[in-house]
C-alpha cells in the first residue's frame, strides 16, 4: 500500500508540474516575452545585424552575429566576432535574425 501511494504522490505532483509549465508557457504576457529576450541577449547574444548608414543613406559597413548590444547615451556599443568592442553613433539599423 505504501508504493501505491508513493506512485501516486509522484504522479499528482508529475501533472501539477506540467499543468503549471503549460500555463507558463502558454500564458506569458509581452512584458514576460520581452523580459525572457532580455535575459537571453544577456546569456548568449542575439543574432543580430547591425548597419551603419551615411547621411546620404549609403551603406557604410555592416556587422552580423550573435551579440549583445548596450546602448550608452548616444552611442550604441557592442562586441563582434572577432573580439572587438564596436561603438557606433549615427544612423544605425539593428535587426534581429
Amino acid at each position: 500500500m505504501y508504493r501505491i501511494r508513493g506512485k501516486r504522490i509522484f504522479a499528482v505532483a508529475a501533472l501539477v508540474c506540467m499543468l503549471a509549465l503549460l500555463v507558463l508557457a502558454t500564458g506569458c504576457t509581452e512584458r514576460q516575452r520581452k523580459n525572457l529576450k532580455h535575459f537571453k541577449s544577456d546569456i548568449i547574444g542575439l543574432k543580430r545585424r547591425v548597419t551603419l548608414y551615411d547621411c546620404n543613406g549609403k551603406v557604410i559597413r555592416t556587422w552580423q552575429g550573435r551579440f549583445k548590444i548596450e546602448v550608452q547615451g548616444g552611442y550604441i556599443s557592442f562586441i563582434d566576432d572577432n573580439g572587438k568592442d564596436i561603438k557606433l553613433s549615427g544612423t544605425i539599423v539593428v535587426e534581429e535574425l
